[in-house]
């Protein structure tokens, strides 16, 4: 029988490609392993505040992960025990919650990642050294655990406020908002909403402050406002203002 020189060159090519994506996988691994060296040692040896976020960040993905083997840990624990005493954060808690397991941490009848406790405590850490996107990054992270929880709700309003205070718009916005929605304080809300549009520029809080002056039947504020809203790129404001020029209405 005579061989197929043709099925044999494809099986041959198909090898190599094979070869080839293993290979790049395993240089991906390689580098993905040295760029988290890196990002820990400027964590956990010397308080960088960027680097405990994106740790934070990390963590956040892995609990994300349900092919994830909960007592994997994404610190390298041993070699951070030697910088305990030199680090200038709580080293020591981060290491000994990096090496729990789901088992060791219970939430009610819920079981907590380990990686998301992780998280909170690196956010927390580049918070206190500085980082207005580490409060912002703990108060949705437990925004979003919060259920009807005051407790924990008032935990995160405090988280975005301290971002608030170091100038986070995003944080400006979300507060901002909140007190809106609840009326808890309209004139405090509207502020930060004003604050976040003006001096940062920030589309959604722009647009909210567009559709408020439509409210009052301020057509001409609301035009601007919406205006600059979609200049900024906000998708909702893009929309509107089409529609509005469409169909006419509300000043267009």
């Amino acid at each position: 029988e005579k061989w197929d020189s043709k099925t044999v060159h494809d099986d041959d090519a198909h090898d190599s490609n094979n070869t080839q994506s293993v290979g790049k996988k395993l240089d991906e691994d390689y580098y993905q392993k040295e760029a988290l060296q890196f990002l820990e040692e400027a964590a956990l040896r010397y308080g960088h505040a960027l680097a405990l976020v994106r740790l934070g960040n990390e963590a956040l993905e892995l609990a994300k992960k349900s092919s994830v083997s909960a007592d994997e840990s994404l610190i390298n624990t041993d070699r951070c025990t030697d910088w305990i005493d030199e680090s200038p954060i709580n080293l020591s808690q981060i290491l000994a919650q990096s090496s729990k397991t789901i088992d060791n941490e219970k939430d009610g009848d819920e079981s907590i990642s380990p990686y998301i406790s992780l998280a909170h405590l690196l956010y927390e850490e580049a918070g206190k050294a500085g980082s207005a996107e580490a409060w912002y990054n703990l108060g949705h992270l437990l925004w979003d655990r919060s259920g009807d929880d005051e407790e924990t709700i008032m935990k995160a309003m405090e988280a975005f406020n301290k971002a608030v205070d170091l100038g986070d718009s995003d944080a400006m916005y979300f507060v901002g908002a909140q007190y809106l929605s609840q009326q808890e304080d309209d004139e405090a809300g509207y502020q930060l909403l004003v604050r976040a549009a003006h001096e940062y520029n920030h589309g959604p809080a722009l647009h909210h402050l567009a559709l408020l002056s439509l409210q009052g039947e301020d057509k001409d504020e609301f035009c601007g406002l919406l205006t600059k809203a979609a200049e900024a790129g906000n998708p909702d404001s893009l929309f509107l203002q089409g529609y509005c020029f469409y169909h006419g209405e509300d000043g267009y």
